[in-house]
């Protein structure tokens, strides 16, 4: 299939912009539920939606670079100012992660797919 990276990334960050909209709009219910969403997750969102973009194919190099500034931005369009460096920095990390877990989790099923092959 052609340009299954782009349509992998499209996903990524329509389900990032979910998440995004969904912590800015937790301002509303409080202190709590905010900082739960910020540091719990939207980072966890990251982490999710990276290994699921790299394993639909987008590369693992850009599957971790859009959680963080989507979530910053969804913020930015909802209240007109950033949420706190701290969450938007962990859910990149946490998306760095999530990328690297994805790669690992193709080269694995690969790497038994060949197994099997040389077994027969």
């Amino acid at each position: 299939m052609k340009h299954r990276w782009l349509r992998a990334l499209a996903l990524q960050v329509v389900e990032m912009a979910v998440v995004g909209l969904l912590t800015a709009l937790a301002e509303g219910a409080g202190a709590l539920p905010r900082a739960l969403m910020l540091w719990g997750v939207a980072p966890l969102a990251g982490l999710v939606t990276s290994c699921r973009a790299v394993g639909r194919g987008l590369n693992n190099y850009l599957a971790w670079l859009a959680p963080a500034p989507i979530l910053y931005g969804t913020n930015l369009l909802v209240w007109g100012y950033a949420p706190p460096a701290g969450p938007a920095l962990l859910t990149a990390f946490t998306s760095l992660v999530g990328a690297a877990a994805g790669q690992v989790l193709i080269q694995r099923k690969s790497d038994s797919t060949t197994a099997r092959r040389r077994r027969r």
